[in-house]
């Protein structure tokens, strides 16, 4: 792929070669891999030219927008999103004025393995990352430009299931936000419930269910609409006006219990709902 239009020079590999610069890696040989780019770009100073690449494009917009053109359609492309282009599939893309933009790029050999992915109709498509592990993906981009550095005997194999690996993230991103029952948000809320005591909350959750806090925050914001701690200190709220009210308890008594530091912090509270 190339970001600069002055310079429409395809690779060995017969992908665009993007301005001087720009970080990216050119596959050779029948490798399952043919490109790979990241990091940030200017669509507006340097657009990407129609062109068509010899493989299905995955082009991930980690932030910003973008425009996608595809013949005499344009499509605003904004972040978390990901544009899948078949072979042989004419494109280009734009920024209608310069604003940060951050990007993952894949193609691979041949078209999605995951046929759910794949365009329906025309030769692209554009997918909202609903609740999108960029984290993740972010992760495989690193991977995939480790294993070509390798360069050994197992890279075919290694490039083939990490292409399996992001076809598969990329499929559960583009699905709607499960509902709040789903079992991970189950399996969350019940951890919550039995520890109202814990003070480190997002660490401590971060290792529960494995995640970053960055990927554990667009959780909460996915399930509940608010961040892991305001969610939290709602049920620790909720939980001390049912000890007092309906079990009787003291202020103090409820406060210790709950983990507050002092049971004037869980008055103030109190008294602020």
């Amino acid at each position: 792929m190339m970001e600069n239009a002055s310079s429409e020079i395809p690779a060995s590999n017969g992908t665009l070669s993007p301005p001087p610069g720009r970080p990216n890696w050119a596959g050779y040989g029948d490798l399952p891999l043919i490109y790979l780019g990241w990091g940030e770009r200017d669509f507006a100073t340097f657009p990407l030219p129609q062109h068509s690449d010899p493989g299905t494009n995955y082009f991930v917009l980690l932030r910003g927008s973008v425009v996608v053109v595809t013949g005499d359609l344009s499509q605003t492309m904004r972040a978390p999103a990901a544009l899948l282009v078949v072979p042989g599939t004419s494109f280009s893309i734009r920024q209608n004025r310069i604003n940060p933009v951050e990007v993952l790029v894949w193609v691979w050999r041949g078209r999605p393995e995951i046929p759910e992915l794949a365009p329906k109709k025309a030769g692209h498509v554009v997918i909202p990352l609903t609740h999108s592990p960029l984290d993740f993906l972010a992760y495989l981009h690193v991977q995939c430009r480790k294993e070509v550095s390798l360069a050994d005997a197992s890279l075919p194999s290694t490039l083939s299931a990490l292409r399996s690996l992001m076809e598969v993230e990329l499929l559960r991103a583009s699905r709607p936000t499960p509902a709040a029952g789903d079992v991970r948000w189950a399996l969350t809320h019940a951890w919550l419930a039995k520890n109202l005591a814990i003070r480190a909350t997002v660490p401590a959750l971060c290792d529960y269910l494995d995640m970053s806090p960055s990927t554990l925050t667009r959780f909460f914001l996915d399930q509940t609409g608010t961040t892991p701690g305001k969610f939290f200190r709602k049920l620790k709220l909720e939980e001390a006006k049912r000890l007092i009210t309906e079990n009787g308890w003291q202020v103090k008594a409820a406060a210790h219990h709950l983990g507050y530091k002092h049971p004037n912090d869980l008055s103030r509270a109190l008294r602020g709902q």
